[in-house]
């Protein structure tokens, strides 16, 4: 990270100390779990998504888009090859109740409205920490949008090295550093959507799992918004007259994809694309090809 950057990551890990030496403190906060959540897929328009019904009369979204309480554990992201190192989060123990106050804190503000919590991150989160969630939220409506998963992984890199390097980070750097960047199993995780969707199925009902794809976003995001407030139970309505008709927001710098790096994606994700196509009945054939 470049040292703005730097110090705004400092700042937040501060701030979240202090607020969780509040909730060990505020025995009083009630509990509060949301009531929606959107998985992921990261990179896959839920920066849009959090913009969109963020101003919903009916909705209640914390300020800070993602809040990573369920995250696990793990090696996260890219590898330290050219000095590109991927920050460590804080991970909490989700089950300890100063932990949980801190979580429903988040939440203080609902009121009655919907509240929701948008971590992508939360489409890897293994079957045990997904079955925690449910004992949690029984009742949890779950929204997981899937996005080409070779684009996907494309997108996340540029977004990545141009927020820690800047733009011209990527252009210099080698064909076999992009390709273990892209190759990564924790970047290769987060487009695995089989995987998720099996996980998250086998602990919650297929009727409280919404599932939107990218391409519609992009072709007809007022049509997606509708199928959203249908899941939730929204007003479409109150969505469309309270500024909720976000465009394209998070976009990553334009840098094109080398062939042997689509090559390679293509070639890992191909068995994946075919089962998506069956379980979802939907022609993906433009997923494996260069647009």
């Amino acid at each position: 990270m470049n040292p703005k950057q730097s110090a705004r990551y400092r700042k937040r890990l501060v701030l979240r100390s202090f607020d969780l030496a509040f909730a060990r403190l505020a025995t009083w906060i009630p509990e509060r779990f949301p009531d929606f959540m959107c998985i992921g897929a990261p990179r896959a328009a839920t920066t849009w998504l959090h913009k969109t019904l963020s101003p919903h009369p009916q909705v209640f979204l914390p300020k800070r888009k993602e809040i990573h309480f369920y995250d696990e554990p793990r090696n996260d992201g890219l590898s330290n090859r050219g000095d590109l190192r991927w920050r460590e989060n804080f991970h909490f123990d989700v089950e300890r109740p100063a932990h949980l106050r801190w979580y429903w804190h988040q939440f203080r503000g609902a009121g009655g409205r919907l509240a929701g919590d948008i971590t992508p991150l939360y489409s890897t989160l293994s079957v045990q920490r997904i079955g925690q969630i449910r004992k949690q939220m029984p009742a949890l409506r779950i929204i997981y949008i899937l996005r080409n998963p070779v684009e996907r992984a494309w997108s996340g890199l540029r977004k990545s090295v141009w927020y820690q390097k800047g733009n011209d980070y990527l252009d210099s750097m080698s064909l076999e550093w992009l390709l273990e960047q892209v190759m990564h199993p924790d970047v290769l995780l987060r487009g695995n959507y089989p995987r998720a969707i099996s996980s998250w199925e086998a602990e919650f009902a297929t009727d409280q799992i919404l599932y939107l794809f990218h391409d519609d976003v992009e072709a007809d995001p007022s049509s997606v918004l509708r199928q959203v407030c249908d899941f939730l139970g929204l007003s479409y309505a109150a969505a469309t007259t309270s500024g909720g008709q976000a465009g394209r927001v998070n976009s990553a710098p334009e840098s094109p994809m080398p062939a042997a790096v689509r090559e390679a994606l293509t070639g890992h994700y191909a068995p994946q694309i075919r089962q998506l196509e069956i379980r979802f009945g939907r022609d993906l054939a433009h997923w494996l090809v260069e647009p």
